[in-house]
């Protein structure tokens, strides 16, 4: 079964809700397909704000500890207060993904990391909070689904191939 996980994310400040869901749907989005496809990633979405809890605090330790995603910066959902967070991403990874093993690891860090400087908080790992897939809902924008990019901007383009297909979307 594949590891999926939600992150939580934050905007930078000064930048405006709407500008900030517009570039990372419009252009971050575009970015990290490249890597996404190398590392065999099969879903991939938005969730955007205002975030709730599908289940009251019901995120499991061990999504804060799996190899998938660097372990959270809190361990228990009690602790998070989603009105401090603007948007989540999820993303399925296959089941022997390890983030410190990445493929396109150069890629991540020369485009990706200073991307995420542009429009977040910091980049995303020095600030969010890892929890299981599933575990906020809000506006969910898919960008790849069963491996296959579905959001090229506002609804046009083509979709194409991205990850190793086929895999199952949670």
């Amino acid at each position: 079964m594949p590891e999926a996980v939600q992150v939580l994310l934050k905007r930078r400040p000064g930048t405006t809700v709407t500008a900030f869901r517009a570039y990372y749907q419009n252009h971050h989005a575009k970015l990290v397909l490249p890597w996404c496809k190398a590392n065999g990633v099969t879903y991939y979405a938005h969730i955007h704000g205002p975030l709730t809890w599908t289940k009251p605090h019901s995120t499991p330790p061990e999504a804060a500890t799996s190899g998938v995603a660097p372990p959270a910066t809190s361990t228990s959902a009690f602790n998070i207060n989603l009105e401090d967070w603007d948007a989540a991403a999820e993303m399925v990874f296959p089941p022997d993904f390890q983030l410190e093993e990445m493929e396109e690891r150069e890629y991540y860090e020369k485009i990706i990391l200073p991307d995420e400087r542009k429009f977040l908080l910091d980049e995303a790992r020095a600030h969010m909070v890892v929890l299981a897939a599933g575990s906020v809902e809000g506006s969910r924008v898919e960008v790849i689904r069963d491996g296959v990019v579905v959001l090229l901007g506002e609804g046009k383009g083509k979709g194409g191939e991205c990850g190793s297909g086929g895999g199952e979307s949670g």
